[in-house]
């Protein structure tokens, strides 16, 4: 079994700054972009067993990518090792019981069987999501904000496989396909497994700016999907 301790995730982005010489510099540190916050957002990326590896680790790596404005970190019911997909073992830096409050809280899917059963995971859900600016889900981590009563009246998506699913699970959520995210506001969800990196891409764009997030997108060298641009009124 592989063995991994990301107590930052920040690898990812270490790998690609090494060779990011051709990025001019950090977004917010250029004349006629979105300013860097003097105090980073907190960036609490939820794991469990059996959570899916991209779903964690995309948008982990976006946050990490998109620079200084940022301090991603892990956070799981225990600081015990947990294992994703069988086969990569990551420590949790910290527990929800010392978990510094987040400005995003990210929650990832997978087989979520143990969050879902612990009523400790979701009652701490519900609470930090109080606070947050945004909190996000990936996949089958909307049937997690779902059992925390965060979705309840409103748009929100999953993976393709779940969609169903989730109609039956929660008939009180306009469960929306075809698309890669829902943005609702304080909550966004996204479709599966590799739709979380556009979802927290499109975050970073919402709280740091577009060019932040594009600046992000390159560097990993990730093809953004994003949502259509709103339409215009006419002209008269």
């Amino acid at each position: 079994m592989s063995s991994l301790i990301l107590p930052s995730l920040r690898v990812g982005a270490a790998c690609w700054l090494l060779t990011g010489m051709i990025l001019a510099a950090e977004p917010g540190k250029n004349p006629g972009t979105t300013p860097v916050r003097k105090v980073p957002r907190n960036v609490a990326v939820f794991l469990f067993d059996g959570v899916e590896l991209l779903d964690f680790a995309g948008p982990a790596d976006v946050f990490a990518a998109a620079g200084s404005g940022y301090k991603v970190y892990t956070v799981a019911e225990s600081t015990e090792p947990i294992v994703s997909q069988g086969f990569v073992k990551v420590v949790p830096e910290f527990s929800i019981q010392n978990c510094p409050k987040p400005d995003v809280l990210v929650i990832p899917g997978g087989n979520t069987a143990a969050p879902l059963a612990s009523p400790e995971v979701i009652a701490w859900i519900k609470g930090v999501s109080e606070n947050t600016e945004v909190t996000m889900s990936v996949c089958t981590g909307a049937f997690i904000l779902a059992k925390a009563g965060l979705l309840d009246g409103q748009q929100a998506t999953t993976h393709w496989g779940q969609l169903a699913r989730l109609r039956k699970a929660a008939p009180n959520i306009d469960v929306r396909d075809k698309v890669r995210f829902v943005d609702v506001g304080k909550i966004v969800t996204t479709a599966g497994v590799s739709a979380g990196i556009d979802g927290a891409l499109h975050v970073v764009d919402r709280l740091s700016g577009r060019s932040t997030a594009t600046w992000a997108a390159n560097g990993m060298e990730y093809k953004w999907n994003r949502a259509p641009e709103p339409e215009q009124p006419a002209k008269r």
